[in-house]
Parts: structure tokens; C-alpha cells; sequence
């Protein structure tokens, strides 16, 4: 047993280190569309295959996981979680190099872009933050915030006809749509319990 609480621990700190470069990037996309400053963005690629490398260790981690002997049900349902949930942090790379590719070609960046990219940063944020703290609560809240990023997205794309800023758009609204995934992870790994379905989540949530 003390093998694999040590294995998970482990793997909960490096879920957690990847968090951190994820948000790192974020925090790069942000400030570039803010500041109408490109400069910093080559930091996103080289940051991305960073990423790329911790996706591919913590596949590995899970499968050495998941190969001992007799762990629990909660045990199992975390490793799970996190090889999806590693799939969605590295996609959010890959989203954010979208941006960025973007960002280069666009002279001016709208307002509601900008509030876009701080939605999603935020509900980014707090996903992490939820993930590190595995509170459900707080996970069924991002997934039911997710309809404000998708409206903002949509007015976007039909207020600029412009392809750069519809694709940036488009982007950030995948990486928003990668945290609510991950909501939706931590929500089955604390309570075993499918909810895909918002219907479910707010009869849950009333009941809080």
C-alpha cells in the first residue's frame, strides 16, 4: 500500500508541475493580446515541448500505476483522470501555439478578445486550483460557467469577420472547453459520478 500512496503523491506532483506550465503559457497568451506585444511569444513553443515531455512521463507514471497489484477504486479512478487530464493539459499547449501563431498576424486585438482570453485564463486558473485541491464543488461551478466563454466566443466571431481574430477565438474557447473537461475529471474522481449532463450538475449543486 505504501508503494502506491508513494506513487500516487508522486504523480499528483507532477499533474501539478504541469499545471504550472500550462498556466504559464496562459499567462503569456494574456498578456500579449493586452499589450498588443508579440516579443514573448516564441516562449510558448519552447514551452509547449516541455509540455510534450511531461505528457509522455506521465503516461508512463500511470501505466506503471496502474500495473501494481490490488489498488482501490478511488485509487483507480484518479489514474484515469489523469491520463485524460494530461491530454487536455498537452491540448491546451497545442491551442495556445494556435494563439499565438495568430496573435502575429493581427494588428489590432479587440476588447472582448481580451476579455475572452481573461475568462479564460481564470476559469484555466481555477480548474488547477480545483484539481490540486480535488473540490468538486468548485468543478461543477466551471462546467456550469462554461456558457458564458462559449457566448463571448460566438459574439466575437460575429462581430470581426476578420480570420485571425475568429481563429484566436476559436482557440481560447478550446482551451476553456480542455478546463471543463478536466472539471469534469476531478468530479469523477472525488464522487464517481458521470456529469456531463448540466441538469445533473445543478440538482447537485442545489443540494450543496
Amino acid at each position: 500500500m505504501l508503494i502506491i500512496e508513494r506513487a500516487i503523491r508522486q504523480l499528483r506532483d507532477n499533474l501539478h508541475a504541469m499545471t504550472e506550465v500550462v498556466l504559464e503559457m496562459l499567462e503569456l497568451v494574456v498578456g500579449a493580446l493586452e499589450k498588443g506585444d508579440t516579443a514573448e511569444l516564441e516562449t510558448i513553443f519552447k514551452q509547449d515541448k516541455h509540455l510534450d515531455q511531461l505528457e509522455k512521463s506521465l503516461d508512463r507514471q500511470c501505466m506503471e500505476l496502474l500495473a501494481l497489484i490490488n489498488p482501490h477504486a478511488s485509487d483507480l479512478r484518479f489514474v484515469f483522470s489523469v491520463i485524460k487530464t494530461n491530454v487536455d493539459l498537452e491540448r491546451m499547449g497545442d491551442e495556445m501555439k494556435n494563439v499565438a501563431r495568430e496573435i502575429k498576424n493581427t494588428t489590432e486585438i479587440p476588447p472582448e478578445l481580451k476579455e475572452l482570453s481573461r475568462q479564460v485564463y481564470a476559469t484555466a486558473k481555477k480548474a488547477f486550483r480545483a484539481l490540486a485541491e480535488s473540490d468538486a464543488k468548485s468543478s461543477m461551478e466551471i462546467i456550469l460557467d462554461d456558457d458564458k466563454i462559449d457566448t463571448l466566443e460566438y459574439n466575437i466571431i460575429q462581430k470581426y469577420p476578420q480570420l485571425g481574430i475568429s481563429l484566436t477565438a476559436k482557440a481560447l474557447e478550446r482551451i476553456a472547453d480542455h478546463a471543463t473537461n478536466i472539471a469534469e475529471n476531478i468530479i469523477y474522481t472525488v464522487e464517481g459520478i458521470d456529469v456531463r449532463h448540466e441538469n445533473t450538475i445543478r440538482q447537485r449543486l442545489s443540494q450543496k
